[in-house]
């Protein structure tokens, strides 16, 4: 979504000419920028870019020169250095020619079959691969549609061809599909490559433009990024929450170090963060923990296509990721009115869970499970639970809260105490904020006897949550 050299230069001129014009007459803000070949993504005031041809361009890519005359002139909302991102999965090399049906040990795990069975397959829709290519296969087939290079050098903008390897093994777990069977939890969605890289680094403003552009030019329904920033970006920010508006659910991963490091856009709110469990089912000891793991998917030595033809066996959160959006080409397959949200409630909802009771940093909501949330889909009621909220764990003194909503919740947890004759002893109460689809801590209680556990719409009485009474033991 970059604007080309010829008219990124005609509009910097023109917001310069404005500017010398006086039709900014505040005075700009003091900007520091660095030196060096540092390019900079730059964000134009809404009223400067109306001066111009409405070009659609959320944003541009300038060189620090530039950057100060624009800052001078008062015309930028704001600015960045384009920063380096990385993709999160390291491509493998060593190839078979074969599929075999025992390679597809992930597909059982995350319950394809059932889906598969019932021809959900996720035809008719888009998901774009914003990685370093997509190379064609024997297992896409005509499935595989033109798509864009959006690297900043790119003398052919209709080169997407892998010459790293890493999109298309993504590919093959997101639709993969030939005569020995179903590789992808997608087989019969379509693929759009979104190219960024030849390499493993990869840079914020292509990051962008491929998200704009797989939105905008490719009408995808699903956009898969197996990769991850360390740094909050405005630029990609502001480019999730555009997919979010457009429809388009984003799904990323959320890292391999095996520490709490965050990456984004997993880190964003918006975005299905995916982690990666091994062949039991436990989390891989490379799979980073922290609030960004929504889903966990097999990501550990898992089978997909190559860019040469044949397959290979691959590791990382990355391959994790496209699981996981195949999975959501499926729902929406079944029903195209479905919204970003719509896809995360029924992921959360039917998860298996795994580690601690309800949603943990370590698996997120659990393991993905195709078959359970397109089988949710189709009974109906899984957008309307009787609760808002609901006590975990299920049975004794609850520790948590969870939100059942796409929406953050506050409310007062109540805590009552009664005798064997059922006489209220005490009541003790504090405030709690439960965010979207998540959990909040609450004392466990620690009296003797009979209690009842309460939590309520924040200034009212209203329940928001079934009362829960028991006895500690």
């Amino acid at each position: 979504m970059k604007l080309g050299n010829i008219r990124g230069r005609i509009l910097l001129f023109a917001l310069l000419a404005a500017a010398a014009l006086a039709v900014f007459a505040e005075s700009a803000p003091a900007f520091a920028v660095g030196n060096g070949e540092t390019s900079y993504i730059v964000k134009y005031r809404e009223d400067a870019v109306r001066l111009l041809e409405d070009s659609g361009v959320p944003f541009d890519v300038v060189p620090a020169s530039d950057l100060r005359r624009l800052a001078r002139s008062g015309v930028l909302e704001w600015y960045e250095p384009d920063g380096e991102g990385i993709l999160l999965g390291e491509p493998a090399m060593l190839m078979d020619s074969s599929y075999y049906e025992s390679a597809q040990w992930n597909l059982d795990m995350v319950n394809a079959e059932g889906a598969f069975a019932k021809g959900a397959l996720g035809q008719g829709v888009r998901v774009g691969i914003v990685d370093s290519g997509v190379s064609p296969h024997e297992d896409f087939g005509k499935r595989l549609l033109t798509g864009k290079n959006y690297m900043e050098d790119a003398a052919d903008a209709t080169d997407t061809a892998d010459r790293f390897g890493h999109g298309t093994q993504v590919a093959g777990l997101i639709a993969g599909s030939g005569e020995a069977g179903y590789i992808g939890t997608a087989p019969g969605a379509e693929l759009v490559p979104l190219k960024i890289t030849d390499g493993k680094s990869v840079k914020v403003s292509a990051i962008c433009r491929a998200i704009y552009g797989g939105i905008d030019d490719f009408g995808c329904d699903v956009l898969n990024l197996s990769l991850g920033v360390k740094s909050e970006y405005q630029s990609l920010k502001e480019a999730v929450e555009y997919a979010e508006a457009k429809g388009v659910t984003v799904v990323s991963a959320v890292g391999n170090s095996g520490g709490t490091t965050l990456y984004y856009p997993a880190g964003y709110e918006s975005v299905i963060g995916v982690g990666s469990v091994d062949r039991k089912g436990d989390l891989s000891s490379s799979s980073n923990r922290n609030a960004s793991v929504f889903l966990t998917a097999p990501g550990v030595s898992v089978r997909s296509t190559a860019r040469t033809g044949g397959y290979v066996t691959c590791s990382g959160t990355s391959f994790s990721v496209g699981q996981v959006s195949g999975a959501a080409a499926v729902l929406i397959g079944q029903n195209s009115a479905l919204s970003p949200a719509d896809v995360r409630l029924l992921f959360a909802k039917t998860a298996a869970d795994r580690g601690d009771n309800g949603f943990d940093e370590k698996y997120g909501y659990g393991i993905l499970n195709v078959t359970g949330a397109s089988s949710a889909l189709e009974a109906g009621g899984w957008n309307e639970p009787e609760w808002i909220c609901s006590f975990l764990p299920e049975d004794g003194p609850a520790s948590q809260i969870r939100n059942h909503t796409d929406l953050p919740v506050a409310g007062t947890y109540l805590l009552a105490e009664y005798d064997a004759s059922g006489r209220c002893l005490s009541v003790v109460s504090h405030e709690v904020q439960v965010p979207a689809f998540g959990t909040a801590d609450v004392a466990i209680p620690g009296v003797d006897g009979y209690f009842r556990q309460f939590f309520c719409e924040e200034g009212t009485l209203k329940p928001l949550a079934e009362a829960r009474m028991t006895q500690d033991e």
